[in-house]
């Protein structure tokens, strides 16, 4: 079973249209600057059942795009993984349209394939690589300029185009999804270099101090 940080929908900033989104929790790679960093330690108890993420996922109200899976770093949990994207693509089955997986990893693209051959094969899109917070970028669907957008599929060439890499999603790294969750705020999305600072300065202004935050400040 998979150590989960959490589960949103949907999810627009992080690929092509209506998405759902799945967190790993459990990262080694620990890049500086990270935004998630409170998805680092692996934590047991946070195992979910992949049939339980399958139920979520049948349980949503709305259209569905894709699946964008993140973390945390999903390589490193590699059998939860593999399960988790075969029911996907069972899944999706069952639907009338189709959906792109599309998976980030901070480990090099050789890295991670050639410990898991299977990616090619099952997903749609990797963007690979570590978060270099001395190489911030406005790139659409990374953080920072060394990040790669590697393309496997014929739906992934369709929907992650030069093109569009150039421009909707581009457009999309100015869009930051807001979750409520009891008490916690999340945030979907990349942010732009000093987005996180300016919204913490902005809301002290309006008195309101944030508690535990997830990335460095």
């Amino acid at each position: 079973m998979p150590e989960i940080s959490r589960l949103h929908f949907p999810v627009t900033s992080l690929g092509y249209g209506r998405r759902a989104g799945i967190w790993f929790q459990g990262c080694t790679v620990r890049c500086p600057g990270c935004m998630s960093r409170d998805t680092w330690p692996s934590l047991p108890e946070s195992r979910m059942a992949v049939k339980e993420i399958l139920q979520w996922l049948g349980d949503l109200r709305g259209h569905v795009d894709g699946v964008t899976i993140s973390g945390g770093e999903p390589s490193e949990q590699p059998e939860a993984l593999r399960e988790l994207v075969e029911k996907l693509r069972l899944w999706e089955e069952a639907l009338e349209n189709p959906l792109d997986i599309l998976l980030y990893s901070g480990r090099p693209l050789e890295e991670v394939v050639a410990e898991l051959p299977w990616i090619p094969a099952l997903v749609d899109v990797l963007i690979s690589d570590p978060f270099e917070q001395e190489a911030p970028t406005d790139l659409g669907l990374r953080g920072s300029s060394n990040q790669r957008v590697n393309v496997f599929s014929a739906l992934g060439a369709e929907r992650y185009s030069e093109d569009d890499l150039a421009t909707v999603y581009m457009a999309q790294r100015r869009e930051i999804g807001v979750q409520v969750d009891g008490s916690s705020v999340w945030m979907t999305g990349i942010p732009l270099e000093g987005d996180l600072k300016a919204l913490d300065a902005a809301l002290r202004q309006k008195g309101v101090t944030m508690g535990r935050k997830s990335w460095f400040s």
